[in-house]
């Protein structure tokens, strides 16, 4: 009886151990997530690329991997080999100083980062880091990388855009978002400008008739009022499809150009004989 308690005993233990195990690994918590690659030359990188690379993490919902590269530093001789081993050093030293504000930065946002170092070719580099860490989605090359440093060797997109051109279009995001407030704004206000006046026509229909009918000088009332509707009733209709994405289509007529003459031929006398 006894071994047959133990091994009922060893068989629930089992149980319990597997079906714990099976419950860990299918863990949702676990999933890697996706990965937005920032790569650099410099050990710094500019503030118009990260502030890019942040906007879309936080839109996608995506982790940072920032890497330094200093292809200069890859090949090594054996007689400046300590000395390149010394420069790694100092490069890699500077560029994790310069990346704990900003990583600060990001987890203040909510954005998981990792800085790598590296010091081979671009291409390479990048691909080794493809292999390395899966779910990497695209690349963004900070400034001082030329496209040809870069394409076609990854299999990745890649994305090019200098800390200049990256502040510009943060900052045409920003003016855009503005500009749709302003738009939804002018849109109410309009609406109800709209809405007002009808309902002052209609509610004071008697008043109107009588003013409207009187001749001379309120002759030009009607006019004055049909006008009134028109501007604030349109331009409520234009803010509104303007609202809604809808745009008049701008349609550029092609150049055509002129057609030469086609060149006649004039018939050649010909010599017959008649026999």
């Amino acid at each position: 009886m006894k071994n047959v308690s133990d091994q009922k005993g060893k068989g629930r233990k089992a149980v319990d151990e597997s079906s714990g195990s099976i419950g860990t690994t299918s863990n949702p918590s676990q999933e890697v997530k996706r990965k937005i690659l920032v790569v650099g030359k410099d050990y710094a990188f500019s503030n118009g690329v990260v502030d890019y690379a942040a906007n879309l993490s936080q839109r996608l919902g995506y982790d940072i991997i920032a890497m330094s590269v200093n292809p200069a530093l890859s090949t090594s001789g054996k007689f400046f080999s300590p000395y390149n081993q010394h420069l790694r050093g100092k490069f890699t030293q500077r560029a994790q100083e310069a990346w704990v504000p900003v990583a600060s930065e990001l987890a203040s946002q909510g954005i998981k980062s990792e800085h790598v170092v590296k010091f081979e070719g671009l291409a390479g580099a990048i691909k080794d880091l493809n292999h390395e860490v899966k779910r990497i989605d695209f690349v963004i090359t900070d400034s001082g990388i030329k496209d040809q440093e870069i394409t076609g060797e990854i299999p990745l997109p890649v994305f090019s855009i200098s800390g200049y051109q990256g502040e510009k279009v943060m900052a045409q995001e920003h003016h855009e978002t503005a500009n749709r407030g302003k738009l939804i704004t002018r849109t109410i206000g309009l609406g109800l400008a709209s809405a007002a006046l009808y309902a002052a026509v209609f509610t004071n229909s008697a008043t109107v008739m009588k003013y409207f009918t009187k001749g001379g000088i309120f002759a030009a009332l009607p006019i004055v009022t049909v006008f009134a509707f028109s501007f604030v009733h349109a331009s409520f209709a234009s803010n509104l499809w303007s609202l809604l994405g809808i745009e008049a289509a701008k349609k550029v007529q092609p150049r055509v150009a002129p057609k030469r003459p086609a060149p006649r031929k004039r018939p050649r006398p010909q010599l017959h004989l008649d026999a």
